[in-house]
């Protein structure tokens, strides 16, 4: 591995306040100012047919009859399609293989898909959507999730045959009796957190296309276009490699685009039209059909002896998956690992429920689970500091664990000193040394400051797909290129693989190319999820440094007639002792001359699961720390919660592109902003109350407070992780740390998210 210092990667334990760098431009900078990004859903070509999907208006029926006849007499209709016309595997998922393509013989919740048309316009669609037929015999709507397990019983209250408890979690460890017998404080309460909406502004659509060989063409924007051309090649009886998947570019996902949505039914259309396929869904049709977060209700009890030393940590978890599984037992396996946060324990006892309603479907979303349990924990720590006296810092710094101490389930980790990094800096800053709560001159405002402190997973957990397979070439034209399944969802990963490339390689910037997410070209990377795309390319320019370096001045010694040892690789081409003595490109063309296309320099890199063999399973090794402040302003007229300012201090090792961690730092924060105040998507007899931005409302640039980022480049010496992932952590910090501001300035704890002003004046009107 390079030198870090060498290659523009900061020494360790380096502070950077990342607003006062100049930023790296972006490689897609140009195109998307420009309006010509190249996302999937705008490839709009003459000929292509339109499709619609015909969802469910009911949230729970069965399916008595569906009748296309009508549909198919219309004229410019090329195709329609209902579950009967899979010649292959009906359902798909992860863990849990419960979703089906189109509905067979149920409907679980309204919008799920019972048939789907292929026309020549979208009239023509709408028309043929509604001649079909389908007759339903509704049943109970299960839109609760403790009534969903309570009435286990109840045959017609069942979402799936077997009953509604989707998946249960354990974990107990140390004496929770003597723990408990220790204890002089204890908090307990219960928290509720809310559905939340993805809202990216591509919903979800794109492209499937007959290849003219017996195969389809996909373009549809997602996080693993090798996935999709798995579950679609089963779907149609396929050899996989007559599938070929592009995913990339992504106009936004945030874990919505995750798992499979429309891809299987356009699919499925294209290849039974025969013809050229777009399928894009409207936002209200979006709303019915994609992933949420899952809204969950922790009960918490967290005990202290006198001195202020944590004891105890008990806590209950039920999680509201939807209809279908997706990633919801991820979600909770991660709600459980993350509850005790980054603090030492005599005790912990840890349970918690996923269950099944008709509730639309829940699934991954930024902070993936994890988000919902720190923002009570963190609460907790708070309350807790005030019983014992003692400064919410000071407290947090008393019981973190030790960074070589076992994870939070006790299982191996690498040892990490990012939560007590981070929390050193945050309890520096001018924020948190000046007062925590103040008023007004005339009294409309209360003013309070925040902290928060969590530790974030990177990468799948123990069993989940957490290997990675890339592959360095020199292409045709003499641009290097790491060829990889990752997607561009917006995160500057193409800038990051440049960056990456040339502190590894030695090369110039110029001389790279990121090759994403299309399944001719790249290797089966894994999902982009889990905030492990940055992290896997580091670790696979690590071990695929020396041997590209071998292949790659081999190759250019071979044509020049030197030993290699007189070469080395560097910005432009090959090197010599007198400077650049052979360009990339004329090495690409020479070794094709000579030896063919075959001849240029490929290496593949194959890393194996992240998680050690001794780990348990859905347990993690690989975590990065955030603390923060927050400063908000509470209007005591109305309600209305303004959060002012917000620093982050993140303790996730080098930084790859100040840009693009920027980028994620500051707008995963808003995004934990619009949990905290204002996102909220309840479900009411299975319906649900918003299906457009017009009622459903998000943060924008106007409600981004004063934003401070200052990253703690801290890697141990020997590290063999390197960058930990940016992806998510800013979402898991920001909730809590404006939770606790909130209470700071009201004198309550906050128990419900979003804080709208009906429950912050319900909390102005309680005695303190």
């Amino acid at each position: 591995m390079a030198d870090p210092t060498s290659t523009g990667f900061p020494t360790p334990h380096a502070l950077r306040h990342l607003a006062e760098l100049a930023p790296d431009v972006r490689p897609d900078a140009a195109a998307k100012l420009t309006g010509n990004p190249g996302y999937l859903t705008d490839r709009i070509a003459p000929g292509q047919l339109r499709g619609l999907i015909l969802g469910s208006p009911h949230p729970h029926a069965r399916i008595v009859r569906i009748d296309t006849r009508a549909a198919m007499a219309t004229p410019g209709v090329h195709a329609v399609v209902t579950s009967a016309d899979i010649p292959g595997h009906r359902h798909y998922g992860l863990r849990k293989v419960d979703r089906p393509v189109l509905c067979i013989d149920k409907v679980r919740h309204v919008g799920d898909p019972v048939a789907a048309v292929a026309a020549v316009d979208l009239a023509t669609a709408r028309a043929a959507l509604a001649a079909i037929v389908v007759e339903y015999a509704p049943l109970p709507c299960v839109d609760d999730p403790e009534a969903a397990l309570a009435s286990e019983g109840t045959i017609d209250m069942h979402v799936h045959e077997g009953g509604n408890l989707l998946h249960r979690v354990e974990h107990r460890r140390g004496d929770i009796g003597a723990a408990q017998a220790a204890t002089v404080h204890i908090v307990d309460d219960v928290y509720d957190t809310p559905r939340q909406m993805h809202a990216f502004l591509e919903t979800e659509g794109g492209v499937a296309e007959p290849d003219g060989a017996g195969g389809l063409r996909l373009f549809f924007g997602g996080h693993n276009p090798a996935r999709e051309r798995q579950v679609i090649a089963g779907m149609l009886n396929l050899p996989p490699h007559k599938i070929h998947a592009t995913g990339t570019p992504v106009g936004g996902s945030y874990g919505g685009k995750d798992e499979l949505t429309v891809q299987p039914i356009a699919a499925l259309l294209a290849w039974k039209a025969k013809r050229a396929v777009r399928l894009h869904l409207s936002r209200p049709d979006s709303v019915d059909l994609g992933v949420k977060r899952h809204p969950m209700r922790i009960r918490m009890r967290t005990g202290c002896d006198a001195a202020g030393r944590l004891t105890f940590l008990q806590a209950d978890i039920l999680a509201d998956t939807g209809a279908y599984a997706t990633h919801g037992p991820e979600v909770l396996d991660a709600a459980v690992e993350h509850a005790p946060g980054p603090y030492h324990y005599r005790a912990v006892d840890l349970h918690a429920r996923l269950a099944y309603t008709n509730n639309g479907v829940a699934g991954a979303f930024r902070g993936f689970g994890a988000v919902q349990v720190q923002f009570a924990l963190e609460q907790q720590i708070d309350r807790l500091a005030a019983r014992v006296g003692i400064d919410g810092a000071a407290f947090r710094a008393l019981n973190l664990a030790a960074p070589d101490a076992p994870g939070p389930l006790g299982q191996y980790v690498v040892p990490f000193d990012g939560p007590h990094r981070a929390l050193d800096v945050a309890r520096q800053h001018a924020l948190w040394q000046g007062p925590h709560r103040w008023d007004s001159a005339d009294g409309r405002y209360r003013h309070g400051i925040g902290l928060a402190l969590v530790h974030r997973s990177d990468g799948f957990g123990k069993g989940g797909p957490s290997g990675s397979r890339m592959a360095l070439a020199l292409a045709s034209d003499g641009v290097i290129e790491l060829r990889c399944g990752f997607t561009e969802l917006g995160q500057n990963l193409v800038g990051s693989i440049q960056n990456l490339c040339v502190a590894h390689l030695g090369c110039g910037p110029h001389d790279v190319r990121a090759v994403l997410g299309d399944t001719r070209y790249t290797p089966d990377s894994g999902p982009v999820a889990a905030s492990r795309a940055t992290t896997l390319a580091w670790r696979a320019l690590t071990h695929g440094a020396q041997p590209w370096r071998t292949a790659l001045l081999g190759a250019a010694a071979a044509q020049l007639g030197v030993p290699v040892a007189t070469l080395r690789a560097g910005p432009g081409g090959i090197h010599d002792a007198a400077g650049l003595c052979l360009p990339y490109p004329d090495l690409a063309e020479a070794l094709a001359e000579a030896l063919g296309d075959a001849g240029r320099p490929c290496v593949e890199v194959d890393l194996p699961p992240e998680d050690p063999a001794g780990n348990a399973h859905d347990t993690h090794f690989v975590f990065g720390a955030c603390a923060a402040l927050a400063q908000v302003r509470v209007d005591c007229w109305n309600g209305m919660v303004g959060v002012e300012a917000l620093v982050l201090c993140t303790a996730l090792g080098p930084v790859v592109s100040p840009l693009g961690y920027l980028g994620q730092m500051e707008g995963g924060a808003l995004m934990g902003l619009g949990m905290c105040l204002t996102e909220d998507l309840p479900c009411v007899d299975g319906r649900y109350t918003a299906r457009n931005l017009d009622s459903y409302f998000i943060p924008t640039l106007a409600d981004a407070p004063r934003m401070a980022v200052i990253a703690i480049e801290n890697v141990p010496q020997h590290d063999p992780i390197g960058p930990r992932g940016a992806g998510e952590i800013s979402v898991n910090i920001a909730a809590p740390a404006v939770a606790n501001a909130i209470a700071s300035a009201l004198g309550h704890p906050v128990t419900r998210l979003p804080m709208s002003p009906e429950r912050v004046i319900a909390l102005l009107e309680t005695p303190c």
